[in-house]
């Protein structure tokens, strides 16, 4: 996927990863240059899809915590969600990229039928 301006190149494969799923978009974030945490923010035009990028932030799947944030602004804008590492630098990294291998393995894998089986039920 191509982005406009400057991106944390350790952003890239996450931002690549959550477009995949249909019905979320990402807007903008930052891998925290080593001394914060690392955020990508989003917008979401399905309920369902989303649970997709929860799922894989959730410590009962992957081991560990990232935390997901909903927010607006002073006009009341449509909310805009982030997801955030509890850690910073190398961990908040590799934490990424395993969520980054984690949603692409579903969505080669498993989405069509988890997909089908929302459709259904």
């Amino acid at each position: 996927m191509k982005y406009d301006g400057e991106m944390d190149p350790e952003c890239i494969p996450l931002c690549d990863a959550i477009n995949r799923i249909p019905g979320v978009d990402t807007t903008e974030s930052c891998c925290g240059h080593g001394n914060g945490t690392f955020r990508v923010f989003f917008h979401i035009k399905d309920q369902r899809t989303v649970s997709i990028l929860l799922y894989f932030i959730d410590p009962c799947h992957v081991g560990f915590r990232w935390d997901c944030k909903v927010f607006t602004d002073c006009s009341m804008q449509l909310a805009c969600y982030y997801i955030e590492s509890n850690t910073e630098g190398k961990e908040a990294y590799d934490q990424a990229n395993e969520i980054t291998e984690n949603i692409n393995k579903f969505m080669d894998n498993e989405f069509d039928e988890w997909l089908e089986d929302r459709k259904q039920g």
